[in-house]
């Protein structure tokens, strides 16, 4: 029984069909076969060099990964076959923070990150080192869904977890108002945006967002477009306005839990979701590039 892979070769070139063998599961951790894999824009700065030798040549990229079990180390708490999804951001497991489930943010600097500095989910199989970075879903949750929420969708939610206390503060403090909607717009008509989130994240988004938003209010950094531009902040009125910028990049694993509860309850609805082989991944890619991609396109092994 052989994997198949799609191997970044060459930045901003097609992928390498590969056939390999398929890999064991190493000490404490595990080996998925993979269902879905998403196509996320971050896929795109890699496979175009963007990020530089971040993601090396001859990676699998692809880190929004769900599956079930192949294989697992016999002590862990999970079995051959359990649906699982990927949390892709392994650190080194040992830290204050990767106990807390925050390895993105790991005291010792070791990034064990699916489809950025290992192998990730364009292929058949792909290889878990800790099998704490697994999460089982619900069998309410269709795998196409699963597969999003580790990265795309948990960013979002961590996002809305990090403005939450600024918004919050404006709607206790700022409006005399029953409800949070009336609330939201009472402040956002009369002194700006309490909060904005910048998805896209390039200098006309960045400084237009500086322009609407309320004083004291909080401007959440997420997207990667602009890739290394730089961008302008006018330094008095930033300080006497009492803005607040922050970068958020993906949630921790608790949050990811949370989600992953919310979209099993129906609380949180999928996108629009296109499904397309492991050979068309680079096509798809450039879809995307272009705009042409409506909701999300995942991979469907």
């Amino acid at each position: 029984m052989a994997r198949r892979s799609m191997r970044l070769v060459e930045y901003g070139k097609p992928f390498q069909l590969t056939n390999e063998e398929v890999p064991t599961a190493p000490k404490g951790g595990a080996v998925v076969k993979t269902d879905y894999a998403g196509v996320c824009h971050s896929d795109l700065h890699g496979a175009d060099g963007d990020f530089g030798p971040f993601i090396p040549l001859q990676v699998i990229l692809g880190h929004e990964i769900a599956g079930t079990v192949h294989d697992v180390d016999p002590s862990a708490d999970f079995k051959v076959g359990d649906r699982v999804m990927v949390y892709w951001t392994g650190g080194c497991g040992e830290c204050k923070r990767c106990e807390v489930g925050q390895p993105p943010a790991c005291l010792k600097n070791v990034k064990h990150w699916a489809g950025i500095t290992e192998d990730g989910g364009f292929s058949d199989y792909v290889i878990v080192p800790d099998v704490r970075l697994l999460v089982k879903v619900p069998d309410t949750v269709a795998m196409d869904t699963a597969c999003l929420l580790p990265c795309s969708a948990l960013t979002a939610y961590n996002t809305v977890c990090t403005i939450v206390p600024t918004v919050q503060d404006f709607a206790k403090y700022s409006v005399d108002d029953d409800t949070a909607v009336a609330a939201a717009k009472e402040v956002c008509g009369d002194l700006g945006a309490v909060a904005a989130i910048d998805f896209v994240n390039a200098p006309s988004t960045f400084e237009r967002l500086q322009k609407m938003i309320a004083e004291g209010g909080i401007h959440a950094l997420v997207g990667f477009f602009g890739v290394d531009a730089p961008a302008a902040v006018p330094l008095m009125p930033f300080v006497v306005n009492r803005h607040t910028i922050t970068g958020v990049i993906i949630g921790s694993l608790p949050q990811l839990r949370e989600l992953t509860a919310l979209v099993a309850q129906g609380k949180v609805k999928p996108p629009p979701i296109s499904h397309h082989p492991l050979e068309d991944v680079y096509d798809v890619m450039q879809g995307l590039k272009a705009g042409k991609v409506k909701g999300r396109a995942v991979v469907k092994f």
